[in-house]
Order: C-alpha cells, then structure tokens, then sequence
C-alpha cells in the first residue's frame, strides 16, 4: 500500500535529490577548481538527505525517484564508508601516549571552558593553534603541570604551543616558505625512539590564492615528513576534509596514515552545528605508531571540537 504524495511535495522531493546529486558530482571536481573543492566537504549531509529522499519516493511509489536518489546515495556512501573500514590489526606498545589537538579560536575568550576540557581530556601532549597571548596568559598558570613549553602567539590565527609532560629535545616555529604559515615541530625520544609532533594551520581556501597557499603548504609538509628519521605525528586544522582532493594529496605524498580510520569520521567543526559539522581537524600518523582510540573532546568555546589520540610506538 503506497501513500499518496501531493503533488509540491514530489516537486520539492525531486529538487532535493537534484541538488543533492548535482553537488555530489561537483565535489568529485575539487582537484580542477577551488570552488568545487567546497561540494567535496557534505558527503554525510548528501547521504541523509538522499536517504530521506529514497524512503518516501518508495513508500510512495516511485520508483524512478527512488533509484536516482539509491544511486547517489551510493555514490556517496563510497566515499564515507571506507574511513570506517579496519585496514590493519590495531597492536599495543608498551606505554599509551595521548595528544590534544585543538584549534582554540584566536577570538575565544571562554578560558575556563577551553581549560577544563584540556583537563578533563588530561593529555600527555596538548598542541593548540589560533593561539594569541591573551590565550597565554590564562593558559600557562593552569598548565603549570606541563613543564615542556614551546608558544608562538600571534595576534591573527596562526600562532602555535605546544605543552608535555615528556621532555623535549627540541622544538621550533617553521616557515618553510613565504607562501606557508609557521609549524610548529617538536622533538623528543619515547623509550628508544625520536618522536616528532607537527603542528600546522595552512590559509583556509576562502579565494583561488588561499587555496593555492594551502595546498603549496601541504605539498611541502609531505616534503618535509618524508625527510625526518624516527616517527612522526602531524595534527592541524587543514581547512580541508577527508574527501578534499589535497588532503587525499597529502595522505599519498607523505606516507602518512589517517589516525580516524577505522574509527569513523568524528566530524569537529563547526562545533555548535552537529547537522553542518565535517572532518576538518586531523592527526596523521607514520606506520610506526598505532592508534589506539580517537575522539573530539568536550567543547572549548571555540568553533572547532578538539581532537584526542591516543596512541603506541610498536
């Protein structure tokens, strides 16, 4: 028994599925054009809407309806369901480090939130970005229990620090060209072997030139990961998602592996939007260390969920 649709809902149903279908395609295009590089980002939301679509087309009975919303809807699941396949059996190191990524928003002034949730998460890393010294200055006295320092604040959205319970060996602000925005790399030895933590923020792609920047800035953080000896862990906020062409860039040109998969997506921004949020926020990691957990944080008053490894050294 099928049930009857008026006639504006089924128009409003095939514009859905329209539009939902023609963004899907534009956003396989993100490597031809900055612009289409924006459809790439909403896979989730065009699957819930085509799945949505594809239940009332055929409670309804239309069956052309339904199989270009299924064949859309499968187009994207593609591209979703991948990062929540196991591809390696996960080992346990001998000790368990955990890192708190979080891009804390140069305007956030919710200090005691931004605070608890680095407390709450009571990581053995914390790596911030948007750092500015206001930010410093309520941040370094509740952090007293993080003796390893390194911060360059800047009065825009790209200053860095980086806090540990380990000793560093080194750590730097490196600006690999004029194009680029500082990483911050630190430095240390876990048991026997040279760790080194990446932080990086490149320009969001709001114009041709800024993406251009960013993807400059990603193509030259392969460059350098490639060259550093031990393992290394690479976590910022790339202005771009899982499906963007030049994060799937950086994955081939570094070598490096995606801490969510197998986890799933865990989309962090924008944070107070569950239903517009997407994968925005990553950690990548050398094959050397295994992922042992990963998830986003509490929020932090910022736009952006933090993100949490935990992970060993094999």
């Amino acid at each position: 028994m099928f049930i009857t649709l008026p006639d504006s809902l089924t128009v409003l149903l095939w514009l859905a599925v329209g539009i939902a279908s023609l963004f899907s395609l534009l956003g396989f295009l993100s490597q031809y054009d900055w612009k289409f590089e924006l459809f790439s980002h909403f896979r989730v939301q065009y699957a819930l809407l085509l799945a949505a679509c594809l239940l009332i087309f055929l409670f309804s009975g239309k069956l052309t309806g339904g199989l270009v919303s299924l064949i859309f809807l499968v187009t994207n699941l593609a591209r979703i369901l991948p990062i929540y396949r196991w591809t390696t059996h996960r080992q346990a190191g001998p000790k368990v480090y955990r890192l708190f990524f979080a891009n804390i928003l140069g305007t956030n002034a919710h200090y005691e939130q931004l605070i608890m949730a680095m407390r709450k998460a009571d990581g053995d890393f914390i790596l911030l970005v948007e750092v500015r010294h206001n930010h410093l200055e309520q941040l370094l006295p509740a952090l007293a229990d993080y003796p390893y320092q390194f911060t360059l604040p800047d009065v825009k959205n790209f200053g860095l620090a980086i806090f540990s319970r380990l000793p560093l060996e080194s750590a730097q602000a490196l600006r690999f060209d004029e194009q680029c925005t500082p990483a911050l790399v630190a430095r240390l030895m876990v048991g026997e072997t040279l760790l080194t933590l990446v932080g990086i923020h490149p320009y969001p792609p709001k114009s041709r030139s800024q993406a251009a920047q960013r993807n400059h800035q990603l193509k030259l953080t392969a460059e350098f990961v490639r060259s550093q000896p031990g393992e290394l862990m690479l976590a910022g906020d790339l202005n771009s998602t899982s499906w963007s062409h030049a994060f799937q860039q950086l994955l081939n040109d570094s070598q490096l592996l995606d801490s969510r998969q197998g986890l799933g997506l865990q989309p962090s921004w924008p944070a107070g939007n569950p239903l517009l949020r997407i994968p925005i926020d990553h950690a990548l990691h050398t094959p050397g260390i295994c992922i042992q957990a990963r998830k986003c944080g509490q929020p932090t008053g910022s736009d952006h969920l933090p993100v949490i490894v935990d992970f060993s050294i094999l």
